[in-house]
């Protein structure tokens, strides 16, 4: 049996997650999808709906992510629902906070469903920060010039 050296829940730094909430959005989106312009009537949908999960997931009344796990988590149906107080669940009354449920059912499911995109792209830039974790420096820098960052104690980030 060989091990894989993927990890679905890379360990990022401690301090990225208590990051204020616009910033760790503007780091979260750092590479500026949201002002691509988009080539189609489908592009500025996906753009919109992708802004709309990462405020869902990082504003939610739970607390902004604690940790990548956390993060990913978010990025399912149930995950996000938990986090609004809420269930992703069609046989029960919603019960989380009023209208959430409408913006998390378009993300989760059809032919445009974002949250198992954000899950794809997130799981693979978060293990790409933790090989490179002066993409992740970037990141930040590039959201907010001039941001304090911890320094480097070891060859990975604390």
């Amino acid at each position: 049996m060989t091990t894989s050296t993927f990890h679905l829940t890379p360990e990022l730094p401690a301090w990225l997650w208590t990051l204020p909430p616009g910033t760790l959005l503007d780091v979260l989106d750092a590479d500026g999808r949201k002002f691509r312009r988009p080539h189609s009537v489908s592009d500025y949908y996906l753009i919109q709906q992708r802004e709309t999960a990462l405020h869902l997931i990082v504003e939610a009344p739970a607390g902004q992510p604690a940790n990548a796990a956390q993060f990913l988590q978010r990025c399912t149906p149930a995950g996000l629902a938990e986090a609004w107080g809420g269930a992703f669940d069609e046989t029960v009354a919603w019960g989380g906070v009023e209208g959430a449920d409408e913006l998390i059912g378009p993300l989760a499911v059809g032919r445009f469903a974002v949250l198992p995109l954000l899950l794809a792209e997130f799981v693979n830039t978060f293990r790409h920060w933790v090989a490179f974790p002066e993409q992740l420096r970037t990141a930040v820098q590039t959201a907010e010039p001039g941001f304090p960052l911890p320094t480097l104690t070891t060859d990975k980030e604390n």
